[in-house]
């Protein structure tokens, strides 16, 4: 069996799967209705750089936050908006979903990095 083969047979099941196919509709959708795809766009945008500020240690203020969650509940009243941001969660479960099957089956290697240093090593 070859591990290449077999990643390559996951991609084209997975590009066959209804979740995909729904949200490569509500891609299409999405891009049709330029002011909806423009309101996604500043959202995903202001998104993004929120979650970048907080993963490098800043604390944005409260204001911050306030603003983008007013904005995706204004964004989410735009059906378009709404069905492309359902579809690509259900979608990202399931790459989760694989990553962790995926990340299970090799635990057994990285128990090396929390064992005590007087449990593993030769020394």
């Amino acid at each position: 069996m070859n591990i290449y083969d077999k990643a390559h047979e996951l991609a084209r099941v997975f590009k066959k799967s209804e979740e995909y196919r729904n949200l490569l509709a509500a891609q299409v959708r999405l891009s049709a209705d330029s002011a909806a795809y423009k309101m996604f766009l500043d959202y995903r945008r202001k998104e993004i750089a929120y979650q970048t500020a907080m993963m490098s240690g800043q604390t944005p203020d409260d204001s911050e936050l306030k603003n983008l969650e007013r904005l995706a509940q204004i964004i989410g009243l735009n059906s378009a908006v709404r069905d492309y941001i359902q579809a690509e969660a259900r979608l990202g479960v399931i790459f989760s979903d694989i990553q962790r099957i995926i990340g299970d089956s090799i635990k057994e290697l990285s128990s090396m990095y929390t064992q005590d240093e007087e449990e593993g090593g030769n020394n």
